[in-house]
């Protein structure tokens, strides 16, 4: 019976392509997920998740590890002695500075490295924290407003457009016209232009009407 074991485990991390660190290997049973422990021999956590993966990059003061889950749809926190979130969230993205962004029903809100909710989830958008700012969505008005690392809204919900940064800026569009903002939320350009691209090797194409020309990054400084 443990030879058998043992070359089911060998199969499975050889030919179902799961995961593995340190001693604890994710593996397939029955067209399910658990995290077995080749050091004790046993599954720590059950083959019952439809996926389930390691948690990198998150601090939580002791040697546990935590597992994103995927159950019926939803996804969920696992650690190898508890269960962190039951499987109620629709997306938990990847940890960003520090945070990673949840979804709730149709809601967005954060959790942080200790896994804490931080912000909870009544965005209709929330995006990463590629930097110590972020951008949230209203379901009111349907804008976008800056918000930190603290969770304190740092502008009005103001912004109709806000795309991803690129060079550490972002472009937004304001009362239809287009402008950037750094990441401190700071609006370097303001909104006034028909159309800006994103910055790309220092320099953002800018259409004004039948005009087009060029911005340089280093000016903004």
């Amino acid at each position: 019976m443990k030879k058998s074991l043992i070359l089911y485990i060998f199969i499975s991390i050889f030919f179902l392509a799961c995961s593995s660190k340190d001693n604890l290997i994710i593996i397939s049973k029955n067209e399910k997920y658990g995290v077995f422990s080749s050091k004790e021999n046993k599954f720590i956590i059950k083959p019952i998740f439809n996926q389930i993966s390691f948690i990198d990059g998150i601090n939580t003061n002791n040697a546990n590890e935590y597992f994103l889950y995927e159950y019926n749809n939803y996804f969920g926190i696992v650690s190898l002695n508890e269960v962190i979130y039951r499987p109620i969230f629709k997306k938990i993205s990847k940890f960003y500075n520090k945070f990673a962004v949840v979804q709730e029903n149709d809601k967005f809100g954060y959790i942080d490295e200790n896994l804490n909710l931080v912000q909870k989830p009544i965005f209709k958008d929330a995006r990463d924290f590629l930097f110590d700012v972020s951008f949230v969505q209203s379901f009111s008005n349907d804008k976008y407003a800056c918000i930190d690392k603290n969770m304190n809204l740092l502008t009005d919900f103001l912004y109709d457009e806000i795309y991803s940064f690129s060079n550490g800026f972002v472009r937004f569009k304001k009362d239809n016209k287009w402008g950037f903002l750094n990441n401190k939320c700071e609006e370097v350009i303001l909104a006034k232009h028909d159309f800006v691209y994103d910055f790309i090797d220092g320099v953002a194409k800018v259409i004004d009407g039948e005009k087009i020309y060029f911005l340089k990054q280093d000016r903004l400084k």
